[in-house]
């Protein structure tokens, strides 16, 4: 339960949140080059662009957890494809600028990449497979409600960079770029996500074809951890919902947390850092979806482990508590979150 201090925090952020104004990528920038983003005033008469349009989301409202499983998740709310595509190249950065972002919406942003079978122009939402390509969650959360990757947006003049790939394989994408508001994420049902597609032609590169990916009405849960989350009281670490993150060097896929008081750092390698004092604790992953094996240990005491049957492994060694730093390791191309449930 909240203290009073973080309930009469929670009702004056709450009542700040039913007014403020929510934003969308108004601009893409790469290689030199200025793209427009989807304005959603435009309606269905707006100009031809690479941003995906979304005219239903005339009052820049959230898709909320209640909606995970239907095709608004995916880009928005009746989002449509994009007419035109961004050229770049793998190993390309684009910087997006939203016209704007509420500081009080604290949270994590993430980005995805899906292969289109074709021309993104002609994409059928529901059957993008969407693998992570980065993601930023809680950066310090000793002070709440915290300091996020949303933070870190609005001090790059509400700006995210987003690296493509260096060995993703030349084609055609689109890039799902989102936002996760967990200012009313205490009860269940009340995260706000705020996806945005655009479509790319990538060129250069190498052959990783990035594996399977997900369905976007796939990845999150009401109830997953990173979704239904208080950032009101002192966090000392956060679980970054959705499927695992996929990187060139097959990056690994653990993940665990530490408990005391502190600071956690997080970075897009998913590598963490807790410094505080009392008890913690780690767990590993698995592998693949259908098996591997984990494990974990804490510092002053605190155990734990999974393990199943498959031909790849995971391995992740948390350690949480005085001066604890979680790393993590895989074999697999493809990381799959301990949490995701397909």
């Amino acid at each position: 339960m909240p203290s009073l201090t973080a309930s009469i925090l929670i009702t004056t952020l709450s009542t700040i949140s039913s007014v403020s104004a929510h934003g969308y990528v108004s601009q893409i920038a790469v290689n030199g080059q200025q793209y427009q983003g989807y304005n959603p005033s435009f309606g269905t008469q707006g100009p031809s662009l690479a941003a995906w349009s979304t005219p239903q989301n005339t009052d820049l409202g959230p898709i909320v957890p209640p909606k995970y499983t239907d095709p608004d998740i995916i880009c928005h709310r009746g989002a449509t494809p994009g007419q035109e595509h961004i050229a770049v190249n793998a190993g390309d950065t684009l910087k997006l600028t939203w016209n704007t972002w509420p500081e009080t919406h604290h949270g994590p942003v993430i980005d995805y990449l899906a292969p289109c079978d074709g021309e993104c122009t002609g994409a059928e939402k529901t059957a993008l497979k969407f693998t992570k390509i980065a993601e930023k969650g809680l950066i310090d959360g000793s002070t709440p409600p915290g300091n996020w990757a949303s933070d870190q947006l609005l001090s790059s003049g509400v700006s995210w960079d987003v690296k493509i790939p260096q060995c993703v394989k030349p084609g055609n994408y689109v890039l799902r770029h989102e936002i996760i508001a967990l200012h009313e994420a205490f009860d269940t049902n009340k995260a706000q996500n705020y996806p945005q597609c655009i479509n790319l032609k990538i060129t250069g590169g190498g052959s990783s074809a990035m594996g399977e990916g997900v369905p976007a009405t796939q990845f999150y849960k009401p109830g997953d951890p990173g979704i239904t989350v208080g950032i009101y009281n002192p966090l000392t670490g956060y679980e970054i919902p959705g499927p695992g993150l996929w990187s060139c060097g097959g990056g690994g896929g653990g993940s665990g947390s530490g408990s005391g008081s502190g600071s956690t750092m997080e970075s897009g390698s998913n590598s963490v850092t807790d410094t505080g004092s009392g008890s913690g604790s780690g767990s590993g992953t698995s592998g693949e979806m259908d098996g591997g094996s984990g494990m974990g240990q804490g510092t002053n005491g605190g155990s734990g482990s999974n393990s199943g049957s498959g031909m790849e492994s995971g391995m992740d060694d948390g350690m949480g508590g005085e001066n604890g730093t979680e790393t993590n390791m895989c074999r697999r191309e493809i990381r799959r979150s301990r949490k995701f449930r397909a």
